[in-house]
């Protein structure tokens, strides 16, 4: 028999209120040991409130609460779940809780997601994405967690998964009837088959490297000559004065790293030291640490105050947009095809550079409201799936047997099934919920 757990789902501290949640088969008897009036728990209908008062075990009164009651299994966690709301005093909570400890087990992160995963109200990838609303920073984040949680991901990856299954049926129908005088399967449909689950897969994996930015932040370099105008930028952003402006070159020494939501979508925003022949060690590491960031940036932003300081990006190009800055001290400047040309000072040519940026990262609005993958851990299962189905592919174009074709269709299941959770280990389990808090 699984023991109750219990723990608080609310933010430690004062509050108007605090609520301590309670899950188990018995959690309701075990409550009802300490509430007042017992029988009016224990006869609660399934979604019902209950008020009354708390005890402790040897007949102290607590606190004025009130019960939620969720029957098994209309609950969050699929099983008999009791949730106390009582007043948020942080030392009444811990009296509260101390005294449910004495029958119960002190719920561990994530444990109460992990029993309704287990449970069967949500897949894993449900569940996950649970954690994901939770930590979510901006509105497209939440967005796209919500999605998940609601399913469209896992009705999709479900879709896919008893297609898959249908195909390798076919294989092993092959297989197992060789010797009967049957009609052999038909091996371009069988093709096609594998085809459209290629194009299914390949679609979501390669939208998915895309919308994994909602969930873990797009990486913005500026970059340029000293004194371009790249702190004042990264001001202008963030909507504060978070960077030091000074008229003098390399201010900047050091690179600075701030958060912010641009149009619902979280960004990441680096200012850095500006690029040149450095003189100092100091400067010449900041620099360094420039080069570095530009790398690694999703996207960058290459201010220049004249056409003088342009460089060539070379491999880089491809994910730079050239940015004139100070515009409002050259209104009659010509620009090159392509750069765009903004005010700090004026607020010249801020939105249409925030429409570029979100337009160069291919961040379409609607794509919240299509399947998303947005977890590392899904992308890589959907490459293993994508491998296995090219493997099948190649297969059949190989002339190989069913029973090779067969191998490569299960490698590609299994790899869905691990985003569903359809079977999975306790370490992975472990390591998925461990980093959910402890209320949930």
């Amino acid at each position: 028999m699984k023991h109750c757990i219990c723990a608080q789902i609310t933010p430690p501290g004062q509050a108007a209120i605090a609520v301590i949640r309670c899950s188990g088969k018995d959690s309701i008897a075990l409550v009802a040991r300490h509430f007042r009036p017992a029988r009016k728990l224990l006869n609660a209908a399934s979604h019902t409130l209950v008020w009354g008062t708390f005890y402790s075990l040897d007949g102290i009164p607590l606190d004025e609460v009130l019960l939620s009651v969720f029957k098994a299994p209309q609950s969050y966690t699929g099983e008999d779940v009791v949730e106390i709301s009582c007043h948020g005093n942080p030392d009444l909570c811990d009296r509260i809780l101390g005294s449910l400890l004495q029958n119960m087990k002190l719920a561990n992160p994530g444990e109460f997601t992990l029993r309704a995963y287990l449970n069967g109200k949500m897949d894993l990838s449900q569940a996950e994405a649970v954690n994901d609303l939770i930590t979510a920073a901006t509105s497209k984040a939440e967005a796209a967690a919500l999605m998940q949680i609601k399913g469209y991901l896992g009705r999709h990856l479900q879709s896919l998964l008893s297609q898959l299954s249908e195909a390798r049926l076919r294989c092993e129908l092959a297989i197992d009837f060789a010797d009967q005088d049957l009609p052999s399967i038909d091996g371009q449909d069988l093709v096609n088959r594998i085809n459209s689950l290629i194009s299914d897969a390949d679609a979501l994996y390669c939208e998915g490297q895309h919308s994994r930015k909602i969930r873990e932040g797009v990486r913005i370099c500026l970059a340029g000559a000293p004194n371009a105008g790249k702190s004042s930028l990264f001001n202008a952003f963030l909507k504060h004065n978070r960077a030091i402006v000074s008229p003098h070159p390399g201010t900047t020494r050091d690179y600075l790293e701030e958060s912010f939501s641009l149009s619902g979508f979280p960004i990441v925003l680096y200012d850095t030291a500006g690029l040149r022949e450095a003189a100092q060690e100091i400067e010449a590491e900041g620099i360094s640490r420039t080069r570095h960031l530009m790398l690694e940036a999703d996207l960058i932003l290459y201010l220049y105050e004249d056409e003088k300081d342009l460089v060539d990006l070379q491999e880089l190009s491809s994910k730079c947009i050239y940015v004139s800055s100070k515009a409002d001290l050259k209104p009659e400047q010509i620009l090159p095809e392509g750069h765009l040309a903004c005010s700090v000072k004026t607020e010249h040519g801020l939105d249409a550079l925030s429409e570029a940026i979100l337009n160069r990262l291919k961040l379409p609005q609607e794509v919240l409201y299509r399947p998303l993958v947005t977890n590392a851990r899904h992308l890589a299962a959907l490459k293993r799936c994508l491998d296995a189905l090219f493997s099948a592919r190649q297969a059949i174009e190989n002339g190989a047997g069913y029973e090779f074709i067969a191998f490569d269709l299960k490698a590609a299941s299994s790899a869905l099934e691990d985003i569903l959770g359809v079977i999975s280990s306790d370490d992975l389990l472990n390591q998925i919920f461990s980093g959910f808090c402890i209320g949930k």
